[in-house]
């Protein structure tokens, strides 16, 4: 299945019945859990990006949608920003995950916390892949939830869906982000590296101004 493309009018196959009804818009396709093969669908999903992902996950427990994150963090080609909720987050199989993760490399952006209102949990099961295709619903990403449970999934591909989700996804990492550094977690690792050679260089100096000679 990993090999498997990602192909927009063949997602018909995920379906338990290996079509979607007549009249389905153009841009959206939905799924649901565990009738459909919700599982085989982001696997593919994920694999096809070539740009971005941007993930904002209540449930982070499938260790084969995590192999695929991990390839994509480490092409610095393709960036990737993970958000996730602190309390999902601490579980054993959860750690076991995250500690793999490489948030130093170039492109990468993984931030743990809270919603921005009375630290409730961050309860979004979304994903944004080169910011075109948008996963969003019920599903958590997790062998039970998208096999076992009841959940459904919404694939879109509408640009204008994805950048206002996007703009959302954004505000949500950078409180995280900032949750992070007011805790006094050790955040050494996610900040720019302070080294000569690692810092861009700075614009020439500007040219100093010419004397204006004065009309006869």
């Amino acid at each position: 299945m990993a090999d498997a493309l990602f192909e927009w009018n063949g997602l018909g196959k995920y379906k338990a019945e290996g079509r979607f009804l007549d009249g389905y818009p153009d841009d959206e396709r939905t799924f649901f859990a565990p009738r459909d093969d919700v599982h085989g669908l982001l696997v593919v999903l994920l694999g096809s990006a070539q740009h971005s992902i941007v993930v904002n996950m209540f449930g982070y427990d499938d260790d084969e949608l995590n192999k695929i994150i991990q390839g994509k963090l480490a092409d610095d080609k393709i960036f990737v920003q993970m958000s996730l909720d602190r309390s999902q987050a601490g579980g054993v199989h959860e750690k076991k995950i995250l500690a793999q993760w490489d948030n130093n490399a170039f492109g990468n952006s993984i931030a743990i916390g809270t919603s921005s209102v009375h630290n409730a949990i961050s309860h979004l099961k979304i994903v944004i892949v080169d910011g075109v295709y948008t996963v969003k619903g019920s599903t958590n990403w997790s062998l039970s939830g998208e096999q076992q449970q009841d959940n459904e999934l919404t694939l879109s591909r509408n640009a204008v869906i994805a950048a206002e989700t996007r703009a959302i996804l954004d505000l949500n990492h950078d409180f995280m982000l900032k949750q992070m550094v007011g805790t006094q977690l050790d955040v050494k690792k996610l900040l720019a590296p302070k080294i000569k050679d690692a810092q861009p260089p700075l614009p020439p100096d500007p040219s100093p101004a010419k004397p204006v000679t004065p009309a006869r």
